[in-house]
């Protein structure tokens, strides 16, 4: 069978590809006073250059001794994102995302590909006053060596030529677009779903039609709810949509959701102006076979000359779980039942396909607070941290605390009451500082592939806000 690119009636076995692909960076307009809640959403050199301003203006308010001081609180740092500042003539000053001691002189570092990194930032901030640099590092986050561009600029230190920087990691780059970190089952975000899609149009310029074949069965890019699809921006008749593959050759003109909103048009609308948006519909999820509200991510693609719409979608939680903190910000007993509630809904969703997001994705692990998962002989499904793994394949209902209670068996008759969730109190050790602490986990009962499983999520006592 052979399909055909609409509109000029080019068959795809013809077409050769060339991608353009157009870049809109996001704004930056959230004031200088407050940073805490958006650096983890800082991926564009606008939002970038902005934050670093922030910080100089931060510096010339209270002196550098106390900006460095504020400049190390979570305020202003978010993981690898984090402000570092040094002489021009390469004497370091300060960092937060790596162990240099003041003083160190770094005007010979270099990365593995040879770029002098200090050498750049400081020509470029002291002969244009500020700008951008590009080098291979060490992202903490991820452990591997990535592609990372900083922000620097020119300031006064004690009346000394001096810079102040910070960097991000592009996670959308041709470099960055691997499968251990864009892929299917961890799109869970906006930032998730972009990066996806601009991967996956990276995906189709290295290879071709062969990217097509690999949208329809390649897990990476088709699992459970999450999926691509391609139309003819001109026609609207569709090329890919690998979650509801009913509407390959399909007529975009003429479907509309339940409540009649013509959402192929719409993405073509958008698209007739802009490079990507957003739009808004109800639509079968795949996952669950039910109607759902969805966010499809849309991208304006170029090949041999003609136009497409290349996409993927999030179905939308409730409320309480689209406004989650993330599992690093959790320190109240309300936010961690809801925390463990959405966890919840988010494996009925995805089934097993949810323990990827359990194990890997910030918003469900980080900090003191990960979601743990055992099934109805108590042996751990998910379980992130490897320093209390004991046989974790085998039933553990023998599992006591240091109390001796019987913790595992305490959490599923907890998840089989009548109630069907609560808590679970118990004394472990708190790795942070080797104690013996009470701790307090939340505890909801499910279903996977028929069988009772308990999910979970907990904090040390010392680690809550006291109740209100």
């Amino acid at each position: 069978m052979r399909h055909h690119l609409a509109g000029q009636g080019l068959p795809i076995v013809a077409i050769s590809l060339v991608l353009l692909l157009f870049t809109t960076p996001l704004a930056a307009q959230t004031a200088c006073d407050s940073h805490a809640g958006r650096l983890a959403d800082l991926h564009s050199r606008e939002q970038l250059k902005a934050f670093v301003h922030c910080a100089a203006a931060h510096i010339e308010a209270v002196g550098w001794e106390q900006a460095e001081a504020d400049f190390a609180g979570n305020e202003w740092r978010d993981g690898p994102l984090a402000l570092f500042a040094a002489k021009a003539d390469g004497q370091h000053l300060f960092a937060f995302d790596v162990d240099i001691a003041p003083g160190t002189d770094l005007w010979d570092w270099r990365d593995s590909e040879g770029t002098p990194i200090v050498q750049q930032q400081a020509r470029i901030a002291r002969d244009f006053g500020g700008g951008f640099v590009y080098y291979r590092i060490e992202n903490i986050a991820s452990g591997l060596e990535e592609p990372k561009e900083s922000y620097v600029l020119l300031q006064d230190y004690k009346g000394e030529a001096a810079f102040i920087g910070a960097g991000f990691f592009p996670q959308d780059s041709h470099a960055t677009c691997s499968p251990a970190t864009t892929r299917a089952s961890l799109v869970y975000s906006e930032r998730d779903v972009e990066a996806f899609v601009t991967c996956a149009a990276h995906h189709l310029q290295q290879k071709g039609l062969q990217a097509l074949h690999d949208f329809n069965t390649d897990p990476r890019w088709n699992a459970g709810p999450t999926y691509l699809i391609v139309l003819d921006l001109e026609s609207l008749v569709g090329v890919l949509a690998a979650g509801q593959p009913h509407l390959v050759g399909v007529d975009g003109n003429a479907l509309a959701d339940s409540d009649g909103v013509p959402f192929a048009q719409e993405k073509q609308r958008i698209l007739a102006s802009h490079d990507d948006g957003y739009v808004y519909y109800r639509l079968r999820n795949p996952a669950t076979g039910q109607e759902e509200p969805k966010s499809t991510y849309v991208r304006r693609i170029l090949v041999d000359g003609h136009a497409y719409i290349l996409g993927a979608g999030l179905y939308i939680p409730d409320a309480a779980c689209r406004n989650l903190p993330l599992a690093r910000d959790l320190d109240t007993r309300d936010g961690l039942q809801q925390f463990v509630r959405c966890a919840a809904q988010l494996l009925e969703e995805r089934g097993e396909l949810a323990f990827d997001l359990f194990l890997n994705h910030p918003q469900w692990i980080g900090g003191a607070a990960y979601i743990f998962v055992l099934d109805e002989l108590c042996s751990q499904l998910v379980y992130p941290l490897d320093y209390e793994r004991q046989q974790s394949d085998e039933p553990r209902c023998d599992l006591r605390d240091a109390g001796g209670k019987l913790l595992n068996q305490d959490i599923l008759d907890t998840a089989r009451s009548e109630a069907g969730e609560g808590w679970v109190r118990y004394l472990w050790l708190n790795p942070a500082n080797e104690q013996v602490e009470g701790k307090n986990s939340y505890v909801v009962g499910g279903m996977l592939d028929g069988e009772h499983i308990s999910i979970g999520a907990g904090l040390y006592e010392s680690q809550m806000q006291p109740q209100g």
